[in-house]
C-alpha cells in the first residue's frame, strides 16, 4: 500500500498452503514515508484470535524517523510478527479467512503559508510600475493529509488599517488511502496567525477544547494521541474546510512577507489483507 505517511510494504505469511494445526508467521514491515516522526502501532484483525491460538493481536512497532534528505537515508522500517497455529479443521474442509493488519500510527503535517501585506500606496506604486505581485505557496509535509490555504494572492491593508481584515480559508484532504482514527474523524490543529494580525474571533470556528467525541479503545496499547489545543472534526473522513478572519494590527512601512502556520495533529490508521486458505487434517471423531 503505497501514499505519504507511514506506508504498508510488506504482509506475508510464512507458508503459502496451510494445514490444520500448521504454525505459522504473519510478517508485517511498515515504513515511513511522510516528512515527521511517526510513532506506530499494529493490529492483527478480521479472524477469531481463540481459533488460531493468538493470545495478542496488538503489536507496538514504536517511532519511525523520516527521511533525511541532507543524510541521504530513507524513512525508517518498522515490523510486527504474529506467531499462530492454523485452525483444527475436520479431513476434507478447506476455510478461507482473510487477516487484516490494521496500522495505526500517531502523526503530524506542517502547514507554511507566506502571506504578502502591501499598503495601498505600494499597491499603486507596482501596478504603475507593471511590477507582478507575489502568490506564494504554501509548503506541507509529507503526510496522509494534504492541505491547501487561500488567502488571495497579496493582502492589501487600508489607509485605515484599523479596517483591515481578510479572511482564509484552509481544507484538508485525506490522500492517504486510509482513514483518521476515532469518531467523526477528529483532527487537532494548531493555527499560529502571522506577526502583525490577529484572529478576529475563533479561529478555527467550529472547534473543541480538548479531545473528545471519540472512542479510545480503538487505539492499540502505546499509541496516544497528540496533545493539541483545539480539535476539528472530518464529518465525512474526506474532506473539511476551516474559514478564519485575520485582523491587521501591526500593518508594513511598504510591503513584507509574514508566515501563516498551521499544524495538524492526528492519529491515522490503514489496513491490508492477507487472504488464506487452511485445509483440514484431522480426521473424525479425533
Amino acid at each position: 500500500m503505497s501514499g505519504n505517511g507511514v506506508a504498508i510494504t510488506q504482509f506475508a505469511s510464512s507458508l503459502s498452503a496451510l494445514e490444520s494445526d500448521d504454525e505459522v508467521n504473519l510478517h508485517l514491515e511498515v515504513q515511513n514515508m511522510g516528512g515527521v516522526i511517526g510513532v506506530v502501532a499494529a493490529q492483527l484483525i478480521g479472524i477469531y484470535p481463540g481459533d488460531w491460538g493468538m493470545p495478542n493481536t496488538e503489536y507496538f512497532i514504536g517511532e519511525l524517523l523520516p527521511a533525511d534528505a541532507d543524510m541521504g537515508t530513507e524513512g525508517q522500517l518498522g515490523i510486527a510478527d504474529w506467531y499462530l497455529r492454523a485452525p483444527d479443521l475436520q479431513r476434507g474442509d478447506k476455510r478461507d479467512y482473510n487477516p487484516i493488519a490494521r496500522v495505526f500510527y500517531s502523526y503530524e503535517t506542517r502547514v507554511t503559508k507566506p502571506i504578502t501585506f502591501l499598503t495601498s500606496e505600494e499597491t499603486k506604486r507596482a501596478v504603475q510600475n507593471g511590477e507582478s505581485l507575489p502568490a506564494e505557496i504554501a509548503t506541507v509535509s509529507g503526510g496522509p493529509l494534504s492541505v491547501t490555504v487561500q488567502t488571495g494572492e497579496f493582502i492589501r491593508t487600508k489607509d485605515d488599517w484599523t479596517q483591515s481584515y481578510f479572511p482564509i480559508e484552509i481544507t484538508i484532504t485525506n490522500t492517504g488511502g486510509g482513514l483518521l482514527a476515532g469518531e467523526n474523524y477528529p483532527i487537532g490543529i494548531d493555527i499560529i496567525n502571522p506577526p502583525g494580525t490577529m484572529f478576529r474571533g475563533d479561529c478555527p470556528r467550529d472547534s473543541q477544547t480538548e479531545w473528545v467525541a471519540f472512542d479510545t479503545t480503538i487505539l492499540p496499547a502505546g499509541l496516544i494521541r497528540p496533545p493539541a489545543t483545539q480539535v476539528i472534526n472530518m464529518w465525512n473522513g474526506r474532506e473539511t474546510k476551516v474559514t478564519c478572519e485575520l485582523k491587521v494590527v501591526n500593518p508594513p512601512e511598504y510591503r513584507e512577507t509574514r508566515d501563516l502556520q498551521i499544524t495538524l495533529k492526528y492519529v491515522y490508521y490503514q489496513d491490508e489483507t492477507l487472504p488464506l486458505t487452511v485445509t483440514g487434517t484431522r480426521e473424525w471423531g479425533y
